[in-house]
């Protein structure tokens, strides 16, 4: 749609003036949406329990039985190993046992220094504290091949990459609602059949599923977000912008819950992923986005719910607006050929001048970092010291406090120093809980998963701010193609986070550690940017580049504000002479 159109159709930020940006109906349709988005959350996270690596050990023949578990009756590993842990590069390894006639005493078995014997997979001993079962051990993902789960894991975000392009495009080409019933069969359906994955092709089978889990996964959230913002005026776009990220880590918790009671993966991901089909009777219940169905020149469903939200509001329907919009239409149709074509942008303007590519690319990093630290501290947490439950439902829980503390300063502080703020704090975190791996100390064990919890605060209230942070600083006519492009980029951080995975074979602090470092300079590069608080948004690449100019805010300037303010509504009255003057809406021909 043209500007020209935009400017003369129907207004759905003055109909809510008349009808309330936030009452009853919008209210309704906003914690309806939270069962998506906490379908979007659960779906994301089944693999950190489904896909959890157990620790696992070569049998010693002398020492062990075929029942023998994993840890000693100590809670330890077996007296008889030297160390109390059990190197990842020992796992399959083979100890010799030294002391006479082969007896287990204590620190009888070691590893020789040149390469041993391996065992097989029926020789391991697995630990069954967390999960009785796994794909990990179903597929063989183990010793030499135990690199594969990490690729496997990936594959959901490349998913996640192609389905935000794929179900961007069908939401806005056939209606916000269709787009997200068919990303809830596409995250349930191949969610539910991957569980069943069997045979030689099993493991490829499962992989192509998980894909389209990532796709459909990432619609549910993209759809729900971009419904619920739609819906309400401009005095909510923040708040309910991100207030809606908060069932997303609800659904988090709800899968560490079911987890905790069903140790089956099979199990576990059937009980996880089937049961979203029911958001299926959301179709009936939650009605199209107006703005875009006003788009869509299809005005007569659009009045159709304006007046389903006026009599749930309690307030009058604002008609004289349907009949301006009548009329505007019909003399925009006898004045489009008279129109010259609007120039388009592309993507490529997003990189010039040198000013703007700058900006592009410092948020592409910060969209990157942000990703990255958000979904590796979050599979990660699983394998932190203590319990594996505790650890990720702590870690997805800390998510809302960081929503909530966005809410609260993003309008009081501005969003360039919460932004350089969050990403120092979860950098600093997570280099220092990087380093804590591997230790047996309790003290050190609580001060590491302090640490990975804080990380994640951080990355969290980021991850609220840089949605926002985007849509304000790039104008009008290439806001769209920057947050496509710096989505783009954040699946990359998250392939890249689960990649780095498989680092910790050389090194075990080094996948936390390099998020730590990646977002400690995304939050010294932040500083660069302008400050949007207070500023309009920018329609033009000149209104762009002047963002900031003449501001005086500093970096530390924290002003106070009334809430009553902020969400305060002064609806205006709907006239009683609703009769439209033709003439007033005569379109230019010159």
């Amino acid at each position: 749609m043209s500007s020209k159109e935009r400017s003369l159709s129907l207004d759905y930020d003055e109909v809510l003036d008349y009808i309330g940006q936030f009452g009853t109906f919008q209210r309704k349709i906003f914690f309806l949406l939270w069962l998506v988005s906490a379908a979007g959350g659960l779906a994301v996270v089944v693999f950190a329990f489904t896909g959890l690596e157990p620790k696992y050990r070569c049998r010693v023949s002398p020492c062990d039985t075929v029942t023998s578990e994993y840890y000693g009756q100590t809670g330890l590993v077996p007296a008889w190993y030297t160390n109390e842990t059990i190197g990842m590069s020992n796992r399959c390894r083979v100890p010799v046992v030294s002391g006479s006639g082969g007896e287990c005493e204590a620190g009888g078995a070691t590893w020789p220094e040149e390469e041993g014997a391996t065992c097989d997979y029926e020789d391991l001993v697995f630990d069954r504290s967390v999960m009785r079962t796994t794909l990990i051990e179903e597929y063989q993902l183990l010793c030499g091949r135990s690199g594969l789960r990490t690729v496997y894991n990936a594959i959901y975000m490349l998913g996640m990459l192609f389905g935000s392009y794929i179900f961007g495009w069908i939401s806005d080409s056939y209606g916000r609602m269709k787009a997200l019933m068919l990303a809830v069969v596409t995250v349930s359906l191949s969610g539910f059949v991957g569980a069943f994955c069997s045979g030689p092709m099993g493991l490829h089978g499962y992989a192509f599923l998980r894909f389209l889990t990532g796709m459909g996964g990432i619609g549910c959230f993209m759809v729900c977000f971009v419904l619920a913002v739609e819906h309400v005026g401009y005095k909510y776009t923040m708040l309910i912008g991100i207030a809606i990220e908060i069932p997303f880590a609800l659904g988090e918790a709800l899968l560490g819950i079911e987890a905790y009671f069903i140790r089956d993966w099979k199990t576990l991901q059937i009980v996880a992923y089937l049961p979203l089909l029911l958001l299926l009777g959301l179709y009936w219940v939650v009605p199209e986005s107006v703005r875009w169905l006003i788009g869509a020149g299809r005005l007569e469903e659009a009045k159709e719910i304006i007046e389903n939200a006026a009599k749930a509001n309690g307030k009058k329907t604002p008609v004289h607006l349907f009949k301006t919009a009548a009329i505007a239409s019909n003399n925009l149709e006898n004045a489009k050929h008279m129109e010259s074509p609007e120039a388009k942008t592309t993507v490529l303007d997003l990189f010039r001048p040198t000013k703007m590519a700058l900006r592009t690319i410092n948020m592409c990093f910060q969209w990157f970092s942000v990703t990255m630290c958000y979904y590796g501290l979050s599979f990660a947490s699983t394998s932190l010291s203590g319990d594996a439950f505790s650890n990720f439902f702590l870690s997805v829980c800390i998510e809302i406090p960081g929503y909530i503390f966005c809410i609260l300063v993003m309008d009081c502080w501005g969003r360039r120093p919460i932004l350089s703020f969050c990403q120092a704090v979860s950098g600093i975190a997570c280099i220092f809980c990087g380093l804590l791996q591997g230790q047996t100390d309790p003290g050190l064990q609580g001060l590491q998963v302090f640490l990975s919890l804080l990380g994640k605060f951080g990355a969290s209230a980021s991850f609220a701010i840089v949605y926002v942070y985007t849509a304000e600083m790039f104008p009008t006519v290439i806001r769209n193609q920057a947050v496509g492009t710096c989505s783009l980029v954040a699946r990359i951080g998250g392939i890249t986070s689960l990649l780095l995975d498989l680092l910790k074979v050389y090194w075990l602090p080094a996948p936390v550690f390099i998020m730590g470092v990646v977002a400690t300079t995304a939050g010294a590069l932040a500083v660069f940017f302008p400050e949007t608080l207070g500023q309009k948004l920018p329609e033009t690449m000149d209104e762009a580049f002047r963002i900031g100019e003449n501001s005086s805010r500093g970096f530390c300037t924290f002003t106070c504000f009334s809430v009553k303010e902020m969400f305060d509504e002064e609806l205006k009255t709907v006239p009683r002479d609703v009769s439209v003057d033709n003439k007033a809406l005569d379109v230019e021909k010159e």
